[in-house]
């Protein structure tokens, strides 16, 4: 398996990648549906996810959103030919679950705000977890050294959930994790038990539109339901995409794309209320600005426990 410094950009001048999706709701869906493909085919979503960032996405940075306009920032649902490669047993309808997209560029260098997400122990970065245990299922150690030794090219689709499957010889450009977190107690929905939770990183230094740009992604979903300790409540879907790019003056574009279905005893609230969208983008706002918080010492943090 050879290394290549700029794997995609090396990659595609010989085998042309597919045409890049159009649009949000495509680009997303299509970089839940191809997070395991070959560079060129992966490299392709990258290329629609910016393009429409650039096109539409920037004027809502500029949008504080709100329960009356969280439509501005709403999703199409997944379908399941979406979701059809990841190991689900919940055995929940995926269009169900709906989705928002959350935008923000991060006052952290784009390999700083990586190796902040990488860290086993999210519960002290962020609030939104009371625990959090972090496996690494690959090598830690050869994904953050991809930037510096090379990436692994991949260049047919991967399926990481077969049997017998090797993650090693990707393991500069692919780490997967398994986690076991204890969210904090959600308004109106409480606390929940502690669950399993997928999240795999994929990185490397991508053409986009002509330039090379160090871009990392994060794929996140749960297998199971969650519930809460009297069984009442549940977290019964949750799929997320995340996007971060280097930008402008060093700093990190962040989008996040997330699909959610919850249901509480005794609230009749459908997973597209504009109340929930509205809470989960501010939850999603909160941990982007913490991240700049981080990044400019306004909030510190203790070394990582070895």
């Amino acid at each position: 398996m050879r290394r290549l410094l700029v794997p995609v950009l090396l990659l595609s001048a010989c085998q042309p990648p597919p045409p890049a999706p159009e649009g949000l709701n495509e680009s997303s869906r299509f970089m839940i549906r191809e997070f395991y493909a070959d560079d060129a085919t992966f490299q392709a979503g990258l290329q629609g996810y910016l393009a429409w960032f650039k096109d539409e996405g920037a004027e809502l940075i500029e949008l504080d959103n709100t329960v009356d306009n969280v439509g501005e920032f709403q999703l199409e649902s997944l379908q399941p030919e979406d979701v059809e490669g990841l190991p689900l047993n919940h055995g929940h309808d995926v269009d169900v679950a709906a989705g928002v997209v959350s935008l923000a560029v991060m006052n952290c260098p784009i390999r700083e705000s990586e190796a902040l997400l990488m860290r086993a122990d999210q519960d002290t970065l962020f609030e939104d977890w009371e625990g959090y245990e972090r496996a690494y299922v690959t090598s830690r150690d050869a994904y953050s050294n991809g930037w510096d030794s090379g990436f692994d090219a991949i260049a047919t689709g991967q399926d990481p959930f077969a049997d017998g499957f090797d993650g090693a010889p990707f393991a500069s450009t692919l780490m997967q994790t398994d986690n076991i977190v204890d969210p904090s107690p959600v308004p109106l929905v409480g606390d929940f038990e502690p669950y399993p939770m997928h999240l795999d990183f994929r990185h490397g230094t991508f053409d986009i539109d002509g330039e090379a740009t160090e871009i990392f992604t994060i794929l996140t979903f749960i297998t199971d339901s969650a519930t809460n300790p009297a069984g009442t409540n549940s977290l019964n879907q949750s799929y997320s995409v995340e996007v971060n790019a280097t930008w402008d003056n060093g700093t990190t574009l962040r989008t996040l794309a997330v699909w959610i279905e919850g249901r509480a005893d005794g609230l009749d609230v459908d997973p597209d209320d504009p109340l929930i969208l509205n809470s989960a983008l501010n939850k999603s706002k909160k941990a982007s600005q913490r991240m700049t918080d981080i990044c400019e010492g306004t909030f510190e943090i203790d070394d990582e426990p070895s």
